[in-house]
């Protein structure tokens, strides 16, 4: 009895024996850790914001608006676009197409590729300071005859009648005697009846010819069903070259609106026509007046 107790206790001691030897071994060698990742965590860099120049002051003419945003000047005979911010738009309330204009932009840099030219300031140039020297290419004496004739078909007879030039801002014409001109306001109307009438609206050089569709449907359509010529259409009449021609009319007057590239440049012409006598020889006439508008 007592042997077999002597084991057990021997036994025992053996076992908790190993137990020390596997735990020192175990602290000689401790266990692999997880690396520890010394690497802080990275906040998102911040967004680049674009360079700024500094305000460049310069004078040009205003040509008119590209987009609700975006203003086109002729600088030196070359367009430049220019975004206008809504606090700004107020200022051009009160300025024209082609008006004179003096500014100040900043060109910002938004990448390496991408520069925006950014509107700050906008004056119209009156005509005393015109005077005094400052003129920036607005209304200019123009080189052409001021005097000519023009070939016109009324009624289906084809023949030359005298024309009188007239000047505005950006281009001249050429304009029969029972019609007359007003400059300020761009329009060309009959002297018996001024309701026989046209609007000139010179357009920017990137003009959206889609753009100008819907415009022409939305104001044409108060007078009648719209419709539009096709090229075909138009082939043998003296607006052949149109980009658009489009036309509405009712029982009291016809109503077109008309795109056409002449000298190099784009122009919106809004004719009324009331149904009356004078109507057979206002749009031939209207028409050769058009189509002898050139850039100033």
């Amino acid at each position: 009895m007592r042997k077999r107790n002597t084991m057990k206790v021997s036994a025992s001691f053996l076992v908790l024996l190993m137990g020390f030897s596997l735990v020192a071994c175990g602290n000689s060698n401790p266990a692999a850790q997880p690396p520890v990742n010394n690497t802080e965590e990275q906040s998102p860099a911040p967004e680049q914001q674009p360079n700024e120049s500094a305000a460049i002051e310069a004078e040009g003419i205003l040509t008119g608006w590209a987009d609700p945003h975006t203003v086109e000047i002729r600088v030196n005979e070359k367009p430049m676009s220019f975004q206008v911010s809504e606090d700004l738009q107020k200022s051009l309330d009160d300025i024209d197409d082609e008006d004179s204009v003096r500014f100040k932009y900043v060109e910002k840099t938004i990448d390496a590729t991408t520069k925006q030219l950014v509107l700050t300031e906008i004056a119209k140039i009156e005509s005393s300071d015109e005077n005094n020297g400052s003129n920036a290419g607005g209304t200019v004496t123009s080189d052409r005859p001021k005097t000519s004739e023009l070939e016109v078909t009324v009624e289906g007879m084809t023949e030359k009648r005298p024309v009188t030039l007239a000047q505005a801002k950006g281009y001249s014409l050429y304009v029969f005697e029972p019609m007359a001109f007003d400059a300020e306001d761009h329009e060309l109307t009959m002297k018996i009846d001024p309701d026989y009438e046209i609007e000139i609206e010179k357009l920017p050089a990137n003009y959206n010819l889609d753009a100008l569709k819907m415009d022409a449907k939305e104001e044409l359509s108060e007078t009648g069903e719209v419709k539009q010529l096709t090229a075909e259409q138009l082939s043998n009449g003296p607006m052949k070259d149109a980009k658009l021609y489009m036309m509405s009319q009712n029982d009291k007057k016809t109503e077109y609106f008309i795109v056409k590239e002449l000298d190099g440049n784009g122009f919106v012409f809004h004719i009324q026509a009331p149904i009356g006598e004078p109507s057979e020889g206002f749009l031939p006439m209207a028409y050769a007046s058009l189509n002898s508008i050139m850039n100033e």
